[in-house]
């Protein structure tokens, strides 16, 4: 029933957007983008601040002395991704193949080869789920865009499915959790609900109920989860001027 409730406050939120001016709406999505990108870049890689973050997307030429050139080019990267997931929503563009490898690539850019399935078996230090053999994936991602193609599928289900079945296949080398909550945010804004941002602090529940997918196939735990996030995202939305 709660995910339903969430769901049910699309109307609202798309009535609350038509009060607002364009220019007060990209400001809304800048400052969103800002953090989406601090949380999703230093989830896994923590040696930066929001600051820093902001600091270099007012100048992507500028660099951090006391910082890896990777984490700069990481921040600068998802930056580029999430503008394309934005700029696809806006021409509803339906999640594909080639635009999954596409956002793969952006992401990585300068950092290694991107947009290319691993050729390589990999085992996730510390995961109760072992990644399927790389000589599967083409399969498995085939199965993936038809399952999110199912007409059944959609709302916030749908979104939880593309965020997870990325994280269970782990298609790609690496970048496989920052593209999966790219994906996550570009089917929410599919479905008409604001793109969410997973921080540190819910760290320990969001890994909880990926396992719970990935062994127990249970989709439910992370799609509460999700609503959780999304309600909360909506609450602010509402409350702005």
């Amino acid at each position: 029933m709660y995910i339903e409730e969430v769901e049910a406050l699309l109307q609202a939120v798309n009535d609350k957007k038509k009060t607002l001016t364009e220019e007060k709406l990209q400001s809304i999505c800048n400052e969103f983008d800002k953090l989406y990108i601090y949380e999703s870049t230093s989830f896994d890689n923590g040696d930066f601040s929001y600051e820093d973050v902001c600091f270099l997307l007012e100048d992507h030429s500028r660099t951090f002395p006391d910082k890896s050139e990777h984490i700069r080019k990481a921040i600068i990267n998802n930056f580029h991704a999430i503008q394309m997931v934005h700029r696809l929503v806006r021409d509803n563009q339906e999640m594909d193949e080639t635009i999954v490898k596409d956002l793969h690539q952006t992401l990585v850019d300068g950092i290694l080869p991107g947009g290319v399935y691993r050729t390589r078996d990999l085992f996730i230090l510390g995961a109760k789920h072992v990644p399927p053999t790389y000589l599967k994936i083409f399969q498995k991602m085939n199965q993936y865009f038809a399952d999110l193609n199912d007409p059944e599928l959609k709302g916030l289900k749908k979104a939880a499915l593309a965020h997870l079945q990325i994280l269970k296949i782990y298609p790609f080398m690496d970048a496989n959790g920052r593209l999966a909550r790219l994906l996550l945010n570009y089917q929410l804004e599919l479905e008409g609900f604001l793109p969410i941002s997973i921080s540190k602090g819910h760290r320990d529940e969001y890994f909880q109920t990926i396992d719970e997918y990935k062994i127990n196939k249970d989709i439910e735990p992370f799609t509460k989860f999700l609503a959780g996030l999304e309600k909360k995202r909506i609450k602010e939305f509402m409350e702005r001027e």
